[in-house]
C-alpha cells in the first residue's frame, strides 16, 4: 500500500470515528430518568428530558431556566412534580396580537409609551415573525385611519403625544395585527419596548414558545409558575394544579379524550396565545375551579380570551351505503355555518371536510356555549327503496350531530330477515307440474323495504325455475308472506335454497339484514298418463257442443223466413 493510500484509509477512519462520537452525544442528550429525582438548587434544561414508565422528577423551591427548543417529556407512568418552584424559558414570547375584530370596542390598542417624553419622537412598531402588515390600518387617538404595509411602521408625533394616546389596528380580512415591539426614536436617543411590556387592550401574547412540556403521565403543580413554555396533554396524560401559574403557557394542548387537566386553588392563566386559554377534544376532562383566574379576566385580554375550547378534528358520519348525500346544519358558534357531502366507497362522509372544529367554548365570564348541529339527509337510496317505489330515503331526518370522532347514521333503515320458507301441500310432483312454495319475511328495521328473492337447487347448485324474481314489499315493523310455484324439471328428491338479494349500494350485504333460508325436499318424477287430461271426453264433448249450436242456427233461421211469409199474406189484404 502506498503512503497516499495509506493516509486516506486514516482519514477515513478517523472520520468513521467522529461521525460515531457525534451519534452517540445525539444519542446521550437526552437526559432519561428513570427512577425517584428531585432538583432542590437551581438548574439549567438545554436540550431534552425524558421521564420514563417509573421515574419522577421532583423541582422543589426553586428556579429553572429552560433554552430555546428543549423539552420535557413525561412518558405514561412517569411523574413530574413542580413544587413552589419557577420553570422560565430563557427565549419567551414578547409580542402582542389582536383578536380580529374591527369594532371599536373590541379592536385591539395599545397606548403610546410617552412617558417622560417632553419633546417630538417617532414610533416604529415591528410586526411578530416578520409578518406583513398589508391591507392593515391603524387609529392614533381619533384621527382617521392609517394604511400600513411592509413588516413595519413609523407613526410621527412632533410635538410630542398624550400619555393617553391609543394607537387601534385593525387587520385585512379581520386578520389580526401583531407588535413584536416599539421603537422609539427621540433625535438623540432610541429605546426599544417589548409588545408585552405595552399597556394594552384586547391583545394577546404572540410569538414562538421557548420550550415544550409534553405529558403521557402525569403533571402536578403546586404554587408554582411556568413561563414562556407550551403544555400538551396526549394519550392518557394529565395536569394538576393548586396554585399553578401559566404565564404565555395558553393554550395548554389536550388531544386525546382520556387526558385531562384540574385546576383548582389560585391557579392563574397570563396572557395566552390563542383567544382561550385550554384547547381540548371534544371529551376530555377539564376541571375548573371557582377561584381559578383566566387570562380573559386580565385588561389586556378585554374578556376575548376564553376559558377553553373543545374542539373535533376529522369527524366522520358512517353509513352503510355508498353515495349518501347529507348536509350538517347548524355549525360554529352563529351556528349559521352549513356543509353538504356524501358517503364515499367505505361508507364514510366526514364532516366540514375532516377539518378541525369547535364544538364547545366556556367564555371567559363562565358561560357556555354547546354546538347543536343536525345531519339531514338529501339522499339515501338504494335497490331497496328508489325513486318511485313510495318509499322514502333512508337514514332519517335532523338526526343531532354527536361530538364523537365517529357517528353511525343507522336511523329509519330496514332489516329483513327469513321468517320461513315451506313446501305447501304434497310433497311428491311430477316435472310437468309446479308446486306451491310459501315465504314469510320479518322486517325488524324502521323503514319499509322493497325486495326480490331467487333460488337454487340445493342439491345440483342451478338456478330454479320459479318464473322469475319474487319480489315483495315488507313494512316497517311488519311480516308479509309471498307465494310462488316452482317447477320442477329434472327427476330426483330436491330442495331450494332462496336468497334475499340485496342493494349493490351497500358497502356490507348484511347491513340491511336478509340471508337465505331452504326448504324441504321435494320428490320429482316422470309425468304419467294420468297427469294429463283425457282426450276423449274432451272430443265427445267438444262435438255435441257444435252440433248443439248448429240446431240452434237452424231454428233462428226457420223461423226468420215464417215471419216473412205472413207479413207477405197481410200486405195482400
Amino acid at each position: 500500500m502506498s503512503g497516499r493510500s495509506a493516509t486516506i484509509m486514516t482519514v477515513v477512519l478517523i472520520a468513521s470515528i467522529c461521525i460515531s462520537c457525534v451519534n452517540a452525544s445525539a444519542e446521550d442528550a437526552e437526559l432519561v430518568i428513570d427512577s425517584d429525582v428531585t432538583w432542590e438548587s437551581n438548574e439549567v434544561i438545554d436540550g431534552a428530558i425524558r421521564i420514563s414508565d417509573g421515574g419522577s422528577l421532583t423541582i422543589s423551591g426553586i428556579d429553572v431556566s429552560v433554552a430555546p427548543g428543549s423539552s420535557i417529556v413525561v412518558d405514561n407512568g412517569g411523574y413530574l412534580i413542580v413544587d413552589d418552584s419557577h420553570i422560565a424559558a430563557t427565549s419567551p414570547p414578547t409580542g402582542i396580537s389582536s383578536y380580529g375584530y374591527w369594532d371599536e370596542g373590541k379592536r385591539g390598542s395599545f397606548r403610546v409609551p410617552s412617558d417622560g417624553l417632553d419633546e417630538g419622537f417617532s414610533l416604529t412598531i415591528h410586526s411578530v415573525g416578520g409578518a406583513s402588515y398589508y391591507g392593515s390600518q391603524a387609529f392614533v387617538g381619533d384621527s382617521e385611519p392609517v394604511s400600513m404595509n411592509g413588516t413595519e411602521h413609523t407613526f410621527d408625533f412632533p410635538d410630542g403625544a398624550d400619555e393617553e394616546t391609543w394607537i387601534g389596528m385593525i387587520g385585512y380580512g379581520f386578520s389580526s395585527v401583531s407588535v413584536s415591539s416599539v421603537t422609539i426614536d427621540t433625535g438623540t436617543a432610541q429605546f426599544a419596548i417589548d409588545g408585552i411590556d405595552l399597556d394594552s387592550v384586547n391583545m394577546m401574547a404572540a410569538g414562538e414558545q421557548g420550550f415544550q412540556i409534553r405529558v403521557s403521565g402525569h403533571m402536578s403543580i403546586d404554587d408554582s409558575a411556568i413561563v414562556g413554555g407550551g403544555i400538551s396533554l396526549e394519550n392518557q396524560g394529565s395536569l394538576d394544579s393548586d396554585g399553578g401559574t401559566f404565564d404565555r403557557v395558553g393554550p395548554i394542548l389536550i388531544s386525546n379524550d382520556e387526558a385531562s387537566i384540574d385546576l383548582y386553588g389560585e391557579s392563574v392563566f397570563v396572557d395566552s396565545l390563542d383567544d382561550h386559554d385550554i384547547r381540548g377534544t371534544s371529551h376530555c376532562g377539564i376541571s375548573w375551579g371557582d377561584s381559578v383566574i383566566g387570562s380573559g379576566d386580565s385588561e389586556r385580554s378585554g374578556g376575548l380570551t376564553d376559558r377553553w375550547e373543545r374542539r373535533v378534528v376529522d369527524q366522520r358520519l358512517t353509513f352503510d351505503a355508498v353515495g349518501v348525500v347529507f348536509e350538517i346544519e347548524g355549525m360554529g358558534p352563529d351556528e349559521g355555518t352549513s356543509f353538504q357531502s356524501f358517503s364515499d366507497s367505505e361508507g364514510v362522509g366526514f364532516v366540514d371536510g375532516g377539518g378541525e372544529r369547535t364544538v364547545q367554548i366556556r367564555w371567559s365570564d363562565g358561560t357556555w356555549w354547546n354546538e347543536s348541529a343536525t345531519i339531514n339527509i338529501v339522499s339515501y337510496r338504494t335497490g331497496w327503496n328508489p325513486e318511485g317505489s313510495g318509499i322514502d330515503d333512508y337514514g332519517g331526518d335532523a338526526i343531532p350531530l354527536t361530538w364523537n370522532q365517529e357517528q353511525r347514521v343507522d336511523q329509519f333503515i330496514p332489516d329483513i330477515e327469513w321468517g320461513s320458507i315451506q313446501i305447501v301441500g304434497n310433497e311428491e310432483a311430477s316435472t310437468s307440474q309446479s308446486v306451491a312454495v310459501l315465504a314469510e319475511f320479518a322486517n325488524r328495521g324502521t323503514a319499509a323495504a322493497s325486495f326480490y328473492i331467487t333460488c337454487d337447487i340445493v342439491e345440483t347448485g342451478v338456478q330454479a325455475d320459479i318464473g322469475g324474481f319474487q319480489g315483495v314489499v315488507v313494512g316497517a315493523g311488519e311480516s308479509m308472506e309471498l307465494q310462488f310455484g316452482w317447477r320442477g324439471g329434472e327427476v330426483g328428491t330436491f330442495s331450494l335454497d332462496c336468497e334475499i338479494l340485496t342493494p349493490t349500494q351497500l358497502v356490507d350485504d348484511s347491513a340491511f339484514g336478509g340471508g337465505s333460508m331452504t326448504t324441504g325436499q321435494v320428490v320429482w318424477s316422470e309425468p304419467v298418463e294420468d297427469d294429463g287430461l283425457p282426450m276423449a271426453p274432451i272430443l265427445v264433448a267438444l262435438a255435441v257442443g257444435i252440433g248443439i249450436a248448429m240446431v240452434w242456427a237452424y231454428r233462428r233461421a226457420t223461423e226468420g223466413e215464417d215471419e216473412s211469409f205472413e207479413d207477405d199474406e197481410l200486405d195482400e189484404y
